[in-house]
């Protein structure tokens, strides 16, 4: 997927009970209404959003409106988020976004709020079909998912109608309401498209449904208001200095990490060096069967995969940590001996959730190195890197890793439908997951 093609995007108009509906780019001037609906309609939002020290007035701010602005471009130029503006009949009615997109993985993952006003009327479905045609579409996705909170029945059930599945429930996957609290899974695949796509098989299939009406005739409205320039251009400064602090947060790990059990001194953790990429290919070599995702591919296309030029490049991209493209990168030592690698990575939007992968050479260490390696770094991102959850996906035929997720505290929450894995390879994937004691989170 490339980056221009997530800016500027438009798409509708679709027509639903005689209102028009299009899905736009967020501008400046929305804040009014943006903030009159959010206050408004607090009842309904508050308790399935984000928490925040702030109450509801103060996040709904002329600063904090920009600021969502521009991190919303910034993102879609990067390709990692599609962030859209609900528009009924011309009126802001509600936002939509895919966030957390992966072009290599064909994924991302879907958040959806409307106007109280319109969401009994389908606009949501059909809003929401509208992503799912340009994701499956021009996106090039594969999977959607959702994080859907049990106490949020409205949504679940319009999840339903529309194609998704629940696959899992989330142990403490969010914080809402002050809290860490479980979420369901939910998710859609290329397997859901209907023949003529969402937003038609939505229009055709649902609409009786509701009740052949516009918007409520006199509902309260306010003039499309953007903030003050002064209140922009503070935003855009506060903005862009966060972005440069970002830059030297813990979660950007010192090259130099060093991670070593006290109770197994043999088995430590490190930061990769250049000079591992001959013991690295020899012990993937040994390893093949159980990493490579495609055993039928021609043995030219993987010996391009584990070359010199690849690893130097997976080498760059994990330099800078778990924010980094690869994500945080370690090398597990046996006795001083390269054993494998374990990585933290698909850090998602809030900055507490994050993926985990572990391998070992069987020549160099078994199951007690692959345990260890694994609690060390549960460690490390629980109390260094300050993640409140670290998830895993495991092949259901994969017995041996399932049984060393069990050991080292994690649960089985559910199973994933075409889910790539850390080998690349989409299949089924068991969701395995540990979050931190409460008192860390």
């Amino acid at each position: 997927m490339s980056s221009s093609s997530l800016s500027g995007i438009r798409l509708g108009p679709m027509t639903l009970h005689g209102m028009a509906v299009v899905l736009r780019t967020p501008r400046f001037d929305d804040y009014a209404q943006w903030r009159r609906i959010r206050l408004r309609d607090q009842r309904s939002i508050e308790p399935f959003w984000s928490s925040s020290p702030l109450d509801w007035d103060a996040r709904h701010t002329g600063k904090l409106w920009v600021r969502e602005c521009l991190c919303g471009r910034a993102e879609a130029r990067a390709g990692r988020r599609l962030s859209l503006v609900i528009e009924v009949d011309g009126r802001f009615a509600g936002q939509i976004e895919l966030a957390s997109i992966e072009a290599e993985t064909g994924s991302a993952e879907m958040g959806i709020w409307v106007d109280a006003e319109v969401a009994r009327h389908g606009v949501g479905g059909l809003a929401s079909s509208l992503v799912l045609d340009f994701g499956f579409g021009p996106a090039g996705l594969y999977r959607i998912t959702a994080p859907i909170s049990p106490a949020n029945l409205a949504t679940a059930r319009g999840a339903a109608l529309i194609g998704f599945q629940r696959e899992a429930m989330m142990t403490r996957y969010f914080d809402v309401s002050g809290a860490r609290r479980d979420h369901e899974l939910w998710a859609i695949t290329t397997a859901a498209i209907p023949p003529h796509g969402f937003a038609r098989h939505w229009i055709d299939n649902h609409s009786p449904q509701y009740p052949d009406t516009s918007r409520p005739a006199g509902a309260d409205t306010c003039a499309d208001t953007a903030p003050s320039r002064t209140t922009m251009l503070l935003a855009a400064a506060r903005y862009y200095a966060g972005r440069a602090l970002h830059l030297f947060d813990p979660l950007r790990s010192p090259p130099t990490a060093r991670l070593a059990d006290p109770d197994d001194p043999t088995v430590v953790l490190r930061s990769r060096r250049l000079l591992d990429w001959a013991r690295w290919r020899a012990a993937r070599v040994r390893t093949r069967d159980a990493l490579d995702p495609d055993p039928s591919a021609p043995a030219a296309a993987w010996r391009r995969q584990h070359g010199r030029s690849h690893w130097l490049r997976e080498f760059l991209r994990a330099r800078s940590g778990l924010r980094s493209a690869g994500g945080l990168t370690l090398a597990i030592e046996v006795d001083g001996d390269y054993a494998g690698e374990c990585r933290l990575f698909d850090l998602d939007m809030f900055d507490r959730n994050a993926r985990m992968f572990v391998w070992t050479d069987p020549a160099v260490g078994g199951e007690r190195v692959r345990i260890a390696a694994t609690r060390l770094l549960l460690d490390h991102a629980f109390t260094t890197l300050g993640l409140c959850r670290v998830a895993t996906a495991i092949e259901p035929g994969d017995i041996g890793s399932a049984d060393i997720a069990a050991r080292v505290g994690m649960v089985r929450e559910g199973r994933m439908r075409c889910f790539v894995g850390a080998t690349g390879r989409r299949a089924d994937h068991d969701l395995w997951a540990v979050t931190a004691p409460i008192d860390r989170a």
